[in-house]
């Protein structure tokens, strides 16, 4: 987790990663979802590890809400959050993601139905090659260091994103979306709006 900061009276605190949810309930509060947005929700869900770039983890945040994919937030989280660095890659879309956080990892696995399908550099199986269920959990390791073995040795199975000989791996937003994409595709869950819905920006 990320240490604590002692600061000068007039400095202004930063919000600790525990409030994200508390962010989400304002954003709610100040803008209601509008009347035509469709609320349905993929039965597949998308899951952070302790997240450490609070950047990263409110892209993802975004692409749930734009998918209708549900997100797990597994903490703790490796950084003390602001509310500007989260609303910046989560923009406006923080306020329609279906978002559950969970205390620890034991916590997520007792919550957790569906197969654990974890997205790793360390993947036996191409992620294009791998057959998806409507019920998986997709889930994402830290980006400075991935996954614990504890995790690798609880998922049904690992996938990963073919890359060129030489390099390590993709940022964990953009690795998420490709697989996430793969695997809606394959369940025929993308979301499917009425006439310009899609095509919000």
């Amino acid at each position: 987790m990320g240490q604590v900061r002692f600061r000068s009276a007039r400095t202004p605190r930063l919000r600790p990663a525990t409030h994200l949810e508390e962010i989400v309930r304002e954003r709610k509060a100040r803008k209601p979802r509008p009347a035509e947005f469709p609320s349905i929700l993929s039965s597949m869900r998308l899951a952070l590890y302790e997240p450490d770039i609070p950047q990263n983890a409110g892209a993802l945040l975004r692409l749930g809400a734009c998918l209708g994919v549900p997100v797990d937030i597994i903490e703790p989280c490796g950084f003390l959050l602001d509310d500007r660095r989260l609303r910046r890659a989560g923009m406006d879309y923080l306020d329609r993601v279906d978002m559950t956080r969970h205390r620890s990892w034991r916590a997520y696995q007792a919550a957790l139905q569906g197969r654990l399908v974890l997205l790793t550099t360390s993947g036996d199986t191409p992620y294009v090659e791998f057959s998806y269920r409507p019920d998986d959990n997709l889930l994402v390791g830290r980006e400075s260091a991935g996954a614990p073995q504890e995790v690798h040795d609880r998922a049904t199975a690992r996938v990963a994103i073919p890359l060129r000989p030489g390099l390590r791996s993709l940022n964990v937003a953009l690795a998420a979306a490709m697989v996430l994409g793969e695997a809606l595709r394959q369940t025929d869950q993308f979301p499917v709006g009425r006439k310009g819905e899609n095509q919000r920006t």
